[in-house]
């Protein structure tokens, strides 16, 4: 194969432009790849963030109509009194009724799962009190208590107080929109995208979002992997138009080069070397052909 790039004059030209070529490709399809991926980052966490937001004021709006209702009062949300749930083993995670919780189990409920399930990338949307209490979980991690703490610690998530640092500055948090980073107990890694909830003007909470990590991951690997096949394909057609434009471009070259070999042996004097081109191949054309005119005339003065 060496052999072949060595004696071929447009192999070593394409090889050489290739080497010239892919460099700046590589540098270019690293650049736009790592630009995308941080965009699918970011564009699901201003997504994450629109939701928890708008989650908030939808579910304060539910509240507030229970108030309105007669259905329990300002006070039963803002200090509630939290009774425990009784008959199960919760282990270090006790859950609790409270005032409100059966309201927010047939209002708030639907409307926390119609959020998580408008992004395949929402792992929870749930909203908390200010104490981390978790009233009315998404209907997945609402399935009946078995009694098996593990079981029942991913299937029934509801009714707990989220008490740990993520979960309560998610709960305090009053900024308009709250990014962690958050393990849950169940081993998921996700961002927590919060956003405060009003009552009446007065804090209650905060509206949560969970985002899987892994899922972003996974459509970074895709995006990658799309990208990296484009670029690949992009490559491979390059250093073909190379090879090819170069072939095109050497043939009248070659086929001087298979004339001037003729003309060593003194083939082909007879016939007329003829310039295809006006460029330097054509001036070489003209210069063979004047050496074949005078290998013709001194083979004649020979020959006398």
């Amino acid at each position: 194969m060496l052999d072949v790039i060595k004696r071929k004059l447009t192999l070593k030209v394409s090889i050489a432009l290739a080497l010239l070529t892919i460099p700046p490709m590589v540098a270019a399809a690293y650049f736009i790849t790592a630009q995308q991926t941080a965009n699918i980052e970011q564009l699901t966490l201003s997504t994450a963030g629109i939701a928890a937001q708008s989650g908030a004021k939808m579910y304060a709006a539910v509240l507030e109509s229970g108030i309105d209702n007669g259905m329990f009062m300002v006070s039963d949300l803002l200090d509630p009194t939290y009774e425990d749930i009784k008959g199960f083993d919760f282990g270090t995670n006790p859950r609790f009724h409270t005032k409100y919780d059966f309201y927010t189990d047939r209002m708030a409920g639907p409307l926390e799962d119609k959020i998580v399930e408008s992004s395949p990338d929402f792992l929870f949307a749930v909203g908390v009190d200010i104490n981390g209490y978790l009233p009315t979980h998404n209907a997945r991690y609402t399935l009946p208590l078995t009694g098996d703490r593990a079981k029942d610690l991913v299937g029934n998530r509801a009714k707990r107080k989220f008490a740990d640092t993520v979960g309560i500055a998610a709960a305090k948090n009053l900024e308009p929109k709250l990014v962690q980073e958050y393990h849950r107990d169940t081993g998921e890694l996700v961002w927590d995208v919060s956003a405060p909830i009003f009552i009446k003007g007065q804090h209650f909470g905060g509206f949560r979002i969970g985002v899987s990590v892994a899922s972003v991951q996974a459509h970074k690997r895709h995006l990658l992997i799309q990208l990296s096949s484009v670029f690949c394909v992009l490559t491979v057609l390059t250093v073909g138009f190379i090879f090819i434009m170069l072939r095109r471009a050497m043939k009248p070259l070659e086929q001087l080069t298979e004339i001037a070999n003729q003309l060593s042996t003194g083939e082909i004097l007879d016939e007329p070397i003829k310039p295809g081109t006006t460029d330097e191949i054509g001036q070489m054309a003209k210069s063979l052909n004047r050496i074949r005119l005078s290998l013709q005339s001194a083979m004649r003065r020979l020959g006398e």
